[in-house]
C-alpha cells in the first residue's frame, strides 16, 4: 500500500530581500502554510493558511511547483509583500519574523522548508 503523505500549501513571502517565517510554541521556524483540508485546492489552502497565520492576503502569488518528501507534499508559492505590509501573528502562531537568507543559519528551521527555499533558488546551502 502506498504511503499516505500530508498535503501542504506553503508560501514564500518576500520583502526587501527577507523571507517571512512563522513560529508556533516550539522554537522551530517555518514558512507560512499548512495542511490542505478535505476537498480544498492548493491555492485555496495557501490563501487560507497565510491569512490565518499572518493576516496577510495572498496576492500576486507565483506557483513554483509540487515537491514530495517522505511524509509530506508541498505545493509551493512565492509572493512579494509590500514594505508597508506587516504580518500579524494569529491563530496558533506566536511570532512572525523576517529573516535574510544568511540569518537562517542562526535559527532552527524545518529542514523541508530549507530544501524548499533551495529549490526556489533562495538559498545556496
Amino acid at each position: 500500500m502506498p504511503l499516505s503523505r500530508e498535503r501542504h500549501s506553503t508560501v514564500i513571502c518576500l520583502q526587501e530581500g527577507k523571507i517571512l517565517f512563522v513560529r508556533k510554541e516550539a522554537p522551530v521556524w517555518s514558512l507560512p502554510g499548512g495542511k490542505l483540508e478535505t476537498g480544498e485546492q492548493p491555492l485555496e489552502a495557501a490563501r487560507r493558511e497565510l491569512r490565518e497565520e499572518t493576516s496577510l492576503p495572498l496576492e500576486e502569488a507565483q506557483y513554483l511547483g509540487h515537491h514530495t518528501y517522505a511524509a509530506e507534499e508541498h505545493y509551493l508559492y512565492k509572493m512579494p509583500v509590500a514594505s508597508s505590509a506587516q504580518p500579524i501573528a494569529d491563530d496558533e502562531i506566536v511570532e512572525c519574523h523576517w529573516f535574510t537568507p544568511t540569518e537562517l543559519v542562526h535559527v532552527s528551521v524545518k529542514p523541508t522548508n530549507l530544501d524548499l527555499l533551495r529549490r526556489a533558488g533562495l538559498l545556496d546551502r
